[in-house]
């Protein structure tokens, strides 16, 4: 029985430390960022491999912090041609 009552906190750390690791890890698995897309419209934003409502709301707040971490990875390239050099 004493080791029961030792175990039980050694099991919460490693919960706590896991259960993040485990959430960005899967958020840098399914990320694309690709700024030059257009999203799926109707089934999430269509950043994330797996498309679905519940993954957009899952990680937006991780998605937030890379907006501002990697911001090159979200904003589209800048071009040199100015606008009236573009063929249509």
């Amino acid at each position: 029985m004493p080791n029961t009552r030792l175990a039980a906190p050694i099991f919460v750390a490693l919960a706590m430390i896991l259960i993040p690791i485990v959430y960005v890890g899967s958020y840098l698995a399914i990320v694309d960022p690709n700024p030059s897309g257009v999203p799926c419209w109707g089934t999430g934003s269509g950043h994330y491999g797996y498309r679905g409502i519940w993954v957009d709301r899952a990680f937006w707040p991780l998605e937030q912090i890379d907006r501002k971490v990697r911001p090159g990875a979200w904003n589209p390239p800048e071009t040199d041609l100015p606008f009236h050099h573009w063929r249509w």
